[in-house]
């Protein structure tokens, strides 16, 4: 579904574009992040995160790359409905956004688990009081990839295994096996040179490296094939 984005400043058309159209420069709210001590990789995760969610078609909210202070930052667009605020979600909310969203909640959660995403929790924003408008988009992937745990190395090798990786959801045991197997079979499917675009830039991305670019591809592409098997394993902690 289409999720439209908070609009910062209009500015006056501008007259000398040709055509018909009449563009207008603007500026859209956006959260800037930039990578850290206690998370070096973050920029690398969250655009790459970016990345694999649009190749798979799973709703996550747009985002784009600048340069602020010593490089490369990621900013993600703000979303926004038409006259209504839309805070994040709260716990209490889950189970009817997992009722109203049905295939979203599903194709989130077969996301969450292959990028070992463990910090989803209210990182998510669903209209649930205006049925004449649906919007759901998750956002804010910090915690996964070379993320999922203290050190790339040890990320990467988690990624390899038939781990979970993930304790809680806000979509455990309110998806169906049908709707999370249909999600599992399009991520497995994925074209390999697609994800291999996704997670590989043949340059280093800040403080991530070509060969750690290189195995984050290998250990995807891997556990991709592998979600089906991850999944049956775990049956009892992810379905009613």
């Amino acid at each position: 579904m289409p999720v439209p984005y908070r609009i910062h400043k209009i500015s006056r058309q501008n007259r000398g574009s040709p055509g018909i159209t009449n563009p207008a420069a603007c500026t859209l709210h956006g959260i800037l992040k930039f990578d850290s001590t206690e998370s070096p990789h973050l920029v690398y995760n969250e655009y790459v995160a970016l990345r694999l969610a649009q190749a798979a078609r799973i709703p996550v909210a747009d985002g784009v790359l600048t340069v602020a202070g010593d490089g490369l930052a990621y900013a993600s667009l703000e979303v926004a409905l038409p006259g209504m605020a839309l805070p994040d979600a709260l716990p209490s909310q889950f189970g009817a956004i997992a009722q109203d969203y049905p295939h979203e909640s599903a194709g989130l959660l077969a996301f969450d688990i292959w990028i070992g995403n463990f910090d989803r929790g209210r990182n998510l924003k669903a209209s649930l009081v205006s049925p004449h408008i649906a919007l759901f988009c998750a956002f804010d992937h910090s915690h996964v990839l070379t993320n999922v745990k203290e050190n790339p190395h040890d990320s990467i090798q988690s990624l390899m295994s038939d781990q979970l990786l993930i304790l809680s959801h806000p979509f455990f045991k309110r998806v169906s096996k049908k709707n999370l197997d249909h999600w599992i079979k399009r991520i497995a499917m994925l074209d390999l040179d697609v994800l291999r675009d996704c997670c590989v830039y043949g340059k280093p991305f800040r403080a991530v490296s070509k060969e750690l670019q290189q195995d984050l591809f290998a250990a995807l592409s891997h556990r991709a094939k592998n979600l089906a098997n991850i999944v049956s394993a775990h049956q009892n902690v992810i379905f009613p």
